[in-house]
Order: structure tokens, then C-alpha cells, then sequence
């Protein structure tokens, strides 16, 4: 006796009398008859040389969700030991919240209750980090705490419509900044008078708007856009701007490659930067920015001397430095006009007579001390910027009103 190579599915189908076999089946049969006959071998081929030329398309696990009669149940463990399995849990809310009206909810069930216009408090966690995000801190100052635990809201009126109208809004996150960013609150300056601190010290009713530094991407993307280096593209895979060597060869386990990027992908905005958890981003690590070992709801805000010496030396820095100092010096005709211009893209105004001389003053000292020192010049000035002492002047000018707290605060 000889074994079949046909499979169980198709000797089944052949056992069955012509006339009794359905449509689908019969095409059961013409296909697999298709993919063995000898006649269309050279055929087969191509078609499978076609098919290997094909790029790999990626994958992605998804979630299915089991059906209604075969649930897994979910047990509350006796003192946490995974091993002793105790109590039932049912799925479903605090009762203090409004309730999940399917039977059996599920994942779907639970994401409509979170968006539901009966349960504001997905709306107001929203609204309350993104008023924190713009002011510096929340309506409730507790940004991960919205429970008993937590601080009363400031200005409860305030945070209800907030998110009321967030929600009537289809949950349109810029149209919530814009909202914000075009009240009366947020147009005010942070200039403080004597009256007002006495009335409001802690700042409590928004007499005022609060300063605050900028985090590390921001202060990133500063560099970029006033340098003229910032590339605009949106979307696409993670960046890796320059850092120090030894952040990568030196890694908390272990080195690992962090291959420069080049061309435009080298000055994309902060948000596209590759992170590592176990070694993050020196600079932005600095400027206080979470590792991502934890979900933090709300960043540390620090000024420290290791922010200004960053800013002085980090090479990133200084290339966008150097940008900045030929866009300035080949943008305008005079020496004068472009220490406006300088400040006009640094601090957004225009410099006092004082400032306009102490900035004068302070460049004509460095030309000098350049002319003395052509060494020191040639180390600031790269291959791709001219080696002159005027030139070296400006970039350390730049260097100094990007370091000035008016040009990394948010007043």
C-alpha cells in the first residue's frame, strides 16, 4: 500500500459522488488541483518569484475579545499571593461613579462610559492637565489625584465649563488651547505690583500670569526655530539630534548605538527624539524632563547651574548657536539692526537704549578678545561658519542672550 500525499480535507471532498458536491466545494477542488498539476508549474513559479520580491509588510498583536460564555474570570488574590486565588470580581466602576449600563462590559463598553457625556470626569482630568500644561500648574493643583484625597479645585465653575464645553467640542484638544490662550487670563502680563501681591501672593485668583521655565523640548525647539534650522515635517520614525558620546558608550547597563541623524531629521522638533528608558536624552534629562521608567502627570520644574553650563557648552546647542549668529549677521546690514533682530527672535521685543549698549559694549569686547586670541577663535568658528572675530563675537552674543531668563521663561 502506498500513502497518499493528499491531504485529509481533499480526500474527503473526493469521496463524495460528483453530483453531491456544493459550489464552494467544487472550487475547493479546482483550486487545489490548481496548485499541484504539473501543467502549470512554470506558471506557479513566477507567480511565488512575484510573491518573494514583496516587501515585508509589519505586524502588530491585537486584542480579541472572548466570547460572552467563555469569560475568564478574575480573582482578588488572598494577601496578594498570585497562587491563592480567593473572592470573584465582577467587572464594573466605583459605585460613585455613574454605572456601565451593558450586562457584561467589556473593553468597548468601558471606553464609550469613559466618553459619555453622563461622566464628566474623564473631561475634567483633560481640561484640568491641559490649564496645568499652560499655566504651570492645575485648577487642581493634584494632577494625578482627582479622589478624596485630593486638593478642591480653585475655580470649580470654571472647571465644570471647561469641560463641558471641551466635550460639546468633540473633545478637539486645539480648540481647548485656543480657547485658553485667547482669554483675558492668560493675555496678562507676570510683572507683579506691590498691590497684588499683597492681595493675591500665591497667585491663587490668576491676578497675574505665572512665569515659568521652559521644559527641555521647548527650549530645544526655541533653538530651532529661531536659528532657522527648525524642519517642519510632521509624522515619520524617531530622530537622534547630537549628544555627548559618552551618554551612549557609557549607558546604565550597557552601550548601545545612537547614530547621528543628518540632514533634516537632525533639527525635527523635540517630540520626534529617540528615548531610551535606560539612558535618556542627556539634555532633556537636564532640563528635567521624566526618564520614562514611570508615568508622571506632572514634571519638576528646577533651575539649576547645569542648565546654564548646558546651554553655554552642549554641542547641540552651539551648532544652533552658530546658525542663529550667521542668520542675524547675514539678515541685516548693521551692527545695530541686528542686535534688534536678535532680541526681536530671542525675547520677542524690542531692546531698551540700556540694553542696546550693554550688548554693544559686550561685543566690541569679545571682537577683541578674538583678534587676541585666533586659537580660541578657530575652536568656536567650525569649518562650515567663517574664522573671523566678528563672526566669533556674534556667536557668543547669541550664546549670551539665549541664557538670559527672559529668553527661557514663559512670562
Amino acid at each position: 500500500m502506498v500513502a497518499r500525499s493528499l491531504p485529509a480535507k481533499i480526500e474527503v471532498l473526493l469521496a463524495i459522488d460528483e453530483e453531491k458536491l456544493t459550489s464552494g466545494q467544487v472550487q475547493e477542488l479546482r483550486d487545489f488541483y490548481l496548485s499541484v498539476t504539473p501543467l502549470l508549474s512554470e506558471e506557479r513559479a513566477a507567480i511565488q518569484r512575484l510573491q518573494k520580491a514583496l516587501p515585508d509588510f509589519p505586524t502588530a498583536l491585537v486584542l480579541q475579545e472572548r466570547p460572552k460564555d467563555r469569560t475568564r474570570p478574575t480573582f482578588l488574590h488572598h494577601r496578594g499571593e498570585w497562587l491563592s486565588p480567593r473572592n470573584v470580581v465582577q467587572p464594573g466602576v466605583p459605585a460613585f461613579l455613574p454605572e456601565i449600563t451593558a450586562p457584561i462590559p467589556n473593553r468597548l463598553d468601558f471606553a464609550k462610559w469613559l466618553m459619555a457625556k453622563e461622566h464628566p470626569l474623564t473631561a475634567r482630568v483633560m481640561v484640568n492637565r491641559v490649564w496645568a500644561a499652560i499655566f504651570g500648574k492645575g485648577l487642581v493643583t493634584t494632577l494625578d489625584d482627582f479622589g478624596y484625597q485630593s486638593n478642591p479645585p480653585s475655580h470649580p465653575e470654571l472647571l465644570d465649563w471647561l469641560a463641558v464645553e471641551f466635550m460639546e467640542s468633540g473633545w478637539d484638544v486645539k480648540w481647548l488651547i485656543r480657547l485658553i490662550v485667547t482669554s483675558s487670563t492668560y493675555q496678562q502680563t507676570s510683572n507683579v505690583t506691590p498691590q497684588l501681591l499683597e492681595q493675591d501672593p500665591d497667585n491663587k485668583w490668576y491676578s497675574r500670569m505665572p512665569s515659568r521655565r521652559l521644559s527641555g523640548e521647548e527650549l530645544r525647539d526655541l533653538y530651532l526655530v529661531v536659528s532657522d534650522k527648525l524642519a517642519v515635517d510632521i509624522g515619520g520614525p524617531s530622530v537622534f539630534p547630537p549628544q555627548p558620546e559618552s551618554v551612549t558608550r557609557e549607558g546604565t547597563f550597557a552601550a548601545y548605538p545612537w547614530k547621528t541623524s543628518t540632514g533634516s531629521d537632525r533639527f525635527r522638533r523635540s517630540i520626534y527624539t529617540f528615548k531610551r528608558r535606560t539612558s535618556p536624552f542627556a539634555f532633556l534629562k537636564t532640563f528635567d524632563a521624566p526618564s520614562g521608567e514611570a508615568c508622571v502627570a506632572r514634571r519638576e520644574s528646577t533651575n539649576t547651574p547645569l542648565q546654564a553650563l548646558t546651554q553655554l557648552n552642549d554641542a547641540m546647542l552651539l551648532e544652533l548657536t552658530r546658525a542663529l549668529a550667521q542668520s542675524v549677521y547675514q539678515s541685516r546690514p548693521s551692527n545695530a539692526e541686528r542686535v534688534t533682530e536678535l532680541f526681536l527672535r530671542t525675547v520677542s521685543r524690542l531692546p531698551s537704549t540700556d540694553e542696546r549698549k550693554l550688548l554693544t559694549q559686550f561685543f566690541d569686547q569679545q571682537i577683541e578678545f578674538f583678534q587676541q586670541h585666533p586659537s580660541e577663535t578657530e575652536r568656536l568658528c567650525t569649518p562650515n561658519f567663517p574664522k573671523s572675530a566678528e563672526f566669533a563675537a556674534w556667536i557668543v552674543l547669541c550664546r549670551a542672550v539665549l541664557n538670559l531668563d527672559e529668553a527661557i521663561t514663559r512670562n
